[in-house]
């Protein structure tokens, strides 16, 4: 199953449920060409998150950091962080992504109050790199794959086995990062806090005129420092960010309405049609009327 469309709230929460109160883990296999607009937006979530990649290279952002991730190795993103992919070198990837509840380890014990919920409060550890050259890496990225074929086929004791299969994953990346509890960076939190609240202000307000002043404003720093920031958290402008947001909405006034394409573009907060028509077709290659036409038919055939 792909998730193509990640709904996400005002201040970046992705809230799409993933697996159930009982079993609180969901595994998705995700083609990044047939999500929505190309890649998947920047967002965060309670769970952490396992990615496999199986086929081409991705571009994940987690919180400031850039790491490229080839075929056969991973990455590991810890909760609450913000996240976004993008494919690499402009070919499409395929990846596996594992959603995982901290609560699946346990409730309330020992291995919660010393080994889970710790670790996944640190701020010293959003990300690790699994990479098939070092030995322990590599030993969990087996297990990732093998965790994929027991979810996919669901054997009789399909949940044991999942269970055995991240107990011993957590133990490892335990065991290999034993300074998790000694360390913080404030200033990653405070970062990461205003990036959340500018974003969320975007969110809030896209239908509604935005200028660059108003975005700095919510961040408490200059416009030129505001680029600066942008550009350093995720990559793009505020005004692109903005734009591309818009555009998402717009998608789903597309797929969901009967509005025309005048009463869309005014809905999601573009000033004119035209301006709204030359921004879709620059990102999707496909102005709106063409996308409604042959759009839902081409996700629909994509699942």
């Amino acid at each position: 199953m792909q998730v193509f469309n990640i709904p996400i709230s005002s201040d970046l929460q992705e809230i799409t449920r993933h697996g159930t109160k009982d079993f609180p883990i969901a595994i998705y296999k995700t083609q990044l060409s047939k999500n929505i607009l190309g890649h998947v937006p920047l967002h965060w979530h309670d769970e952490i998150q396992f990615v496999l990649v199986v086929e081409g290279s991705a571009c994940f952002t987690v919180n400031q950091t850039k790491h490229y991730i080839h075929e056969k190795n991973g990455l590991f993103i810890n909760s609450s962080c913000l996240h976004s992919a993008t494919s690499h070198n402009s070919n499409d990837c395929v990846y596996i992504c594992f959603d995982i509840s901290p609560n699946f380890f346990s409730d309330d014990n020992i291995v919660q109050q010393k080994f889970v919920a710790p670790f996944i409060n640190s701020k010293s550890i959003p990300f690790i790199e699994l990479n098939i050259s070092n030995p322990w890496q590599k030993e969990i990225l087996e297990v990732l794959n093998d965790l994929f074929e027991i979810y996919t086929s669901q054997p009789f004791g399909y949940e044991l086995g999942t269970y055995s299969s991240l107990f011993h994953i957590w133990h490892s990346i335990v065991l290999n990062t034993p300074d998790y509890m000694n360390e913080t960076n404030l200033n990653i939190l405070v970062e990461d806090n205003r990036i959340k609240d500018m974003l969320s202000f975007i969110h809030q307000n896209y239908m509604n005129k935005i200028v660059l002043e108003d975005i700095a404003k919510v961040g408490n720093i200059s416009r030129s420092e505001c680029c600066r920031f942008f550009k350093r958290m995720i990559k793009t402008s505020p005004i692109e960010y903005l734009i591309t947001y818009r555009l998402n909405q717009s998608i789903n006034l597309l797929k969901r309405t009967d509005l025309n394409i005048t009463e869309i573009a005014s809905e999601v907060g573009f000033g004119s049609v035209s301006y709204y028509i030359e921004q879709f077709r620059k990102h999707t290659n496909l102005t709106p009327k063409e996308y409604r036409e042959c759009g839902i038919s081409i996700l629909k055939s994509s699942k």
